[in-house]
């Protein structure tokens, strides 16, 4: 913790710099978004739209990886919204906007788990399965927030390219991807968390989500997978890439085995 407020004391060139005089790797990907590794790091400017931030953990670690990237940032929660702002608000390639992403602009009412506010949802926990996984969501309040799509807001931010759509929404995925059409024809990469599970009333399995995304002219990468220590898988990481970036075929061998963890 104390190691992290004082990477945010020292200015990122002041950090780049010094690394380079010892000798030390300039950027570093954080291990929880290590399933990254497999696009970056990326030197040049990017667009990255981090939907469903949090506090903005992971805009945080993909500037740390990527300094170039400019990441705009999408998070209903008043709290969680207000925690980020304070954190990241300063810094000029980070823009946030305090919204929920789905299909259609309007309002939709959230539901704040008091002892879990990471997984907000729009949708209803399923009691039964929580139960099952020992994960408690505390007193549920329920409360009016705006939402917008990625096209809208893409469409005004005058966004012409994404490199990658983080897409972390507790259920939400298929509403968000029904609302950026047109955003996903100029993104190269989704990174979205999914059930497999279905900790949400009426949310989509992974699998679903994988065949969404197929019709979207994407193909799946690699995937990640937890569960709370019993081998019964609760939820999965999946990256996926366009169909049109997809390099030539290594012929020097036949098969390449991918452990998925």
């Amino acid at each position: 913790m104390i190691l992290r407020y004082l990477r945010r004391l020292i200015p990122q060139y002041v950090r780049t710099r010094t690394k380079k005089v010892f000798g030390m790797a300039t950027t570093r990907l954080h291990p929880d978004w290590d399933i990254l590794r497999l696009i970056g790091p990326l030197e040049r400017p990017h667009v990255v739209l981090d939907v469903g931030a949090h506090h903005g953990w992971f805009l945080h670690s993909w500037q740390e990886w990527c300094p170039k990237a400019e990441v705009h940032a999408f998070e209903p929660t008043a709290e969680s919204y207000a925690k980020m702002n304070d954190l990241y608000g300063k810094n000029p390639r980070v823009h946030l906007v305090r919204a929920g992403v789905g299909a259609q602009a309007g309002e939709l009412t959230l539901k704040i788990l008091k002892e879990s506010q990471v997984s907000n949802s729009f949708l209803t926990p399923d009691a039964t399965i929580w139960g099952g996984i020992e994960y408690r969501t505390g007193d549920i309040e329920q409360r009016l927030v705006s939402v917008i799509t990625l096209d809208d807001y893409c469409a005004r931010a005058g966004i012409q390219s994404v490199f990658m759509i983080k897409i972390d929404v507790q259920g939400f995925e298929k509403e968000v991807l029904k609302g950026a059409g047109r955003t996903l024809e100029i993104t190269d990469y989704v990174f979205v968390e999914s059930g497999i599970r279905r900790l949400y009333e009426g949310a989509p399995s992974f699998a679903e989500v994988h065949l969404e995304m197929e019709k979207r002219g994407f193909h799946l990468m690699t995937m990640r997978a937890w569960h709370r220590g019993n081998n019964s898988l609760v939820e999965t990481d999946m990256l996926f890439r366009r169909n049109e970036l997809t390099p030539d075929i290594d012929r020097q061998q036949d098969r390449y085995y991918v452990e998925l963890r």
